[in-house]
C-alpha cells in the first residue's frame, strides 16, 4: 500500500513539473509598477469599466497586454510628454497600497487598497472603536466617505 502511494505521489509530481506555463513575450509600451502580469490584471480590474473588464476577460494574454497598453495611451493627459502622468499616478498609488496594506491586511486584494488605488489617499481619516472592533472612516474632498471595520484577523472590510 505504501509503495502504491509513493508511486502515485511520484507521478503526480512528475505531471505537475511537465506542465508548461504560458509564456508572455510582448514588450510593454508603458512602464507599470511591476512585471507580474497577474498583479497588473488585478489592479486593472479595479480601474476598468465593467464593459471593458468583461472584454478583457475574453482575451488571451497577448491581447490583454495590448489592450491595457492602448488603454493607457488613450488616457494620457499630455501625449507630448515622455511620461503618462495618469499611469504614473496609478503606479504611485499601487506601490503605496502595497506598502501600506501588506502587513496585516491582504495587500492589493484588500478593500482599503482597492479604494486607495481608485480614489487616492484620503483627505482625512477618523478612527473609532465599536465593540472591540476598529472602525476607520476615510473622507475625501469630493464628498465620498468610506468606512472600514477590522475583523478578528486584523483585516479591514468595507462596511458601507
Amino acid at each position: 500500500m505504501r509503495t502504491k502511494l509513493l508511486i502515485l505521489i511520484f507521478f503526480l509530481l512528475l505531471s505537475c513539473s511537465l506542465k508548461k506555463e504560458e509564456q508572455i513575450s510582448y514588450e510593454y509600451k508603458n512602464d507599470y509598477w511591476t512585471d507580474n502580469f497577474d498583479e497588473i490584471k488585478l489592479v486593472m480590474s479595479y480601474v476598468l469599466s465593467s464593459e471593458d473588464y468583461y472584454k478583457v476577460i475574453e482575451m488571451n494574454n497577448i491581447e490583454k497586454i495590448e489592450f491595457l497598453d492602448n488603454y493607457w495611451i488613450k488616457l494620457d493627459p499630455n501625449p507630448d510628454t515622455q511620461n503618462n502622468e495618469l499611469l504614473d499616478e496609478l503606479n504611485n498609488r499601487v506601490l503605496e497600497s502595497k506598502q501600506l496594506f501588506s502587513n496585516f491586511d491582504i495587500g492589493l486584494l484588500s478593500d482599503r487598497a482597492k479604494i486607495y488605488i481608485i480614489y487616492g489617499p484620503p483627505n482625512n481619516e477618523h478612527k473609532t472603536y465599536l465593540d472591540n472592533y476598529e472602525l476607520i472612516t476615510w473622507y475625501y474632498e469630493s464628498g465620498y466617505e468610506f468606512k472600514f471595520i477590522s475583523d478578528s484577523f486584523g483585516q479591514y472590510k468595507l462596511s458601507n
